[in-house]
């Protein structure tokens, strides 16, 4: 059976599918962790009420850990009888670090209504070793979801998902912003919104994606000067991000997907073609900035960002003078 994506699996639950062991693996972990809350209220319920519930569920819910516990341990525990009755639930996190995982197979079987089942093993693991014997009983008998990174080309449509969640209308930049994050992961630009959420700044993400610098002085003041190649405006604008890497480095990855954009955009004014598909907020801004570029001066700033990048991350050079050095370089 091949690999199952996690809306395939939601689907599965809502009918009242269950699968008697699920592995779940991969370093997106909100994505793992949303999946295990909806195979615990499929398994538990989450509509009992009264102490009687409370009790049965939590004693029919067992948490363990992979580093700790071994295989034969895992299956002991799904096999135990429930004092009160209903599906057993066991959680076991760091799954990859368990040893003589084949006794696990006998656990394992077709999906089944929960009531036809006396336990639900879900394990959380970094990876899935396909070179292991025991990864292709996985594959073949259990319920494997690969909750891995998101890809760059659907980072936008998660963060459109997740403002939505909490209620936020993303501007064009906003969105921009938070693609480019650096790290990236759904937890991460979770908390970006969470923080919008409370500063009620959802329409303009900009003060709180650049931390206390706000956009007079510091992203979007940065990006308007840089793009029109105003030297003076620019060097101002640096001076307040250059040294606050929690601020700089967000910043330079929309820099990096806002100089490709330009390039395209160029392109595509000197071949006469529209290959370039921006909302139209975007492609006006672009279509601005191109009157002051040429496609080699546009190349050329994507190999001086990816410089800066390694500068910064690799070198002891001071961000200030590695920003600096930029500004002058490419504005007049």
């Amino acid at each position: 059976m091949p690999k199952l994506e996690p809306k395939i699996i939601q689907k599965e639950l809502e009918s009242g599918a269950v699968w008697p062991v699920y592995w779940l693996y991969g370093q997106e972990q909100m994505k793992s962790r949303e999946l295990l809350k909806r195979i615990k209220k499929t398994v538990l319920g989450d509509n009992q009420e009264g102490s009687q519930a409370l009790f049965q569920q939590s004693f029919n819910e067992e948490l363990l850990d992979g580093s700790e516990v071994s295989a034969s341990q895992v299956v002991d525990a799904a096999q135990s009888l429930s004092l009160g009755g209903g599906t057993r639930l066991i959680i076991i996190r760091d799954a990859h670090a368990m040893k003589d995982t084949e006794v696990l197979v006998g656990l394992m079987g077709p999906k089944a209504k929960k009531d036809e089942l006396s336990s639900v093993c879900v394990f959380l693991s970094k990876d899935l070793d396909a070179r292991k014997k025991f990864s292709k009983s996985l594959l073949e008998k259990a319920a494997v979801v690969p909750c891995e990174e998101i890809a760059e080309e659907d980072r936008e449509a998660w963060i459109g998902y997740l403002g939505k969640k909490r209620g936020l209308e993303l501007s064009p930049d906003s969105v921009a912003r938070l693609r480019f994050l650096d790290p990236w992961n759904l937890d991460i630009v979770d908390q970006e919104l969470e923080k919008m959420s409370l500063a009620k700044t959802g329409e303009d993400a900009s003060a709180v994606l650049l931390g206390s610098v706000g956009p007079e002085l510091g992203g979007d003041a940065f990006l308007n000067a840089f793009f029109a190649r105003d030297l003076k405006q620019a060097l101002l604008a640096v001076e307040n991000f250059a040294d606050r890497p929690d601020e700089s480095l967000p910043l330079l990855g929309l820099l990096t997907w806002n100089a490709r954009y330009l390039a395209l955009v160029i392109h595509d004014h000197q071949a006469r073609t529209r290959e370039v598909k921006l909302n139209p907020f975007l492609l006006e801004r672009f279509n601005y900035w191109a009157r002051g570029w040429s496609l080699t001066d546009a190349i050329e700033l994507q190999e001086a960002l990816a410089e800066l990048d390694f500068g910064i991350k690799q070198t002891q050079r001071l961000p200030l003078g590695l920003w600096t050095d930029l500004v002058a370089r490419f504005c007049r």
